[in-house]
């Protein structure tokens, strides 16, 4: 059993199995199809919460996975920026971020890049279910942190630790602090992400939850119309066997298209023309 601890300043940390647990469970509800485009809701971080607090015999809420999810983005968009380095290569199975001696020297001489440590030549088993939770979703390029940026402050003024250079929860057991502060300050002005940022992110949104309701519209249509006319029409392998003038595999082959595509009206057609040997 792990008991509940906090850090010096009161905020909720998480051990490696904590995270793994967390990341673990949201994972198989995308499985599910329970994620919306705009993420996960309430009602799915609070089970998260309450599966959590079984097992490890904690006390967490919804808000506590909500704001332990941020910090795995912003990780799983670290680990993709670190993946486009010079020389990196990307072990898709093993998942593990390979540099050469010289290319790993020569990323590591700048000391704002220590923090990377813990994502170079390793294995990253947990980036199998950040990428199903995030997919494409994490922004890149302008909009994503740095290796370098400090992963504490959340754009919605969560504040989180994670000392720079520390070997972090998802990688060695240590506790990683991710959880507003006891007080709830505010974040400074300084820390919050750019209006542009904003409205970029919300027009992804927008057309994200677009594309989600076509694409479940067109599903549905389809499901509904693999359910119409699935039954076969009495004797229908008897008609085709009976076709004269064809080998026993073009026979099989056109059976077969008939029972895979439940082509009732074509088998009719068949059965109507078997007269006059007509295909």
């Amino acid at each position: 059993m792990e008991v509940e601890s906090k850090s010096a300043a009161g905020q909720t940390v998480w051990t490696a199995s904590q995270s793994t647990f967390v990341h673990t469970f949201l994972a198989n509800f995308i499985d599910e199809g329970l994620k919306t485009s705009t993420g996960f809701k309430k009602v799915h971080l609070n089970k998260c919460a309450e599966a959590l607090n079984e097992k490890f015999k904690l006390n967490r809420i919804g808000d506590h996975i909500g704001n332990h999810l941020k910090t795995m983005r912003r990780r799983y968009g670290q680990i993709n920026q670190l993946r486009g380095l010079s020389g990196a290569l990307w072990d898709e199975d093993q998942y593990i971020i390979s540099l050469d001696h010289e290319h790993y020297q020569n990323h590591f001489e700048n000391p704002k890049n220590k923090g990377d440590d813990e994502y170079i030549n390793k294995p990253l088993p947990y980036y199998g279910n950040l990428a199903t939770i995030f997919g494409n979703s994490v922004a890149t390029g302008q909009f994503a942190k740095s290796s370098n940026e400090p992963l504490g402050v959340d754009a919605d003024c969560t504040a989180e630790n994670d000392d720079n250079g520390a070997a972090t929860a998802m990688t060695n057991g240590q506790a990683q602090s991710d959880i507003n502060d006891a007080n709830g300050a505010s974040c400074s002005a300084a820390t919050r992400p750019y209006k542009k940022a904003k409205v970029v992110e919300a027009a992804n949104e927008s057309l994200a939850a677009v594309l989600e309701r076509s694409t479940q519209t067109l599903a549905n249509a389809i499901k509904e119309a693999a359910v119409a006319n699935r039954a076969l029409p009495e004797g229908l392998f008897s008609i085709v066997d009976n076709l004269p003038g064809f080998e026993i595999q073009d026979k099989s082959r056109y059976y077969g298209y008939l029972v895979a595509n439940r082509v009732c009206r074509l088998a009719t057609i068949v059965q109507d023309q078997l007269d006059d040997h007509v295909y």
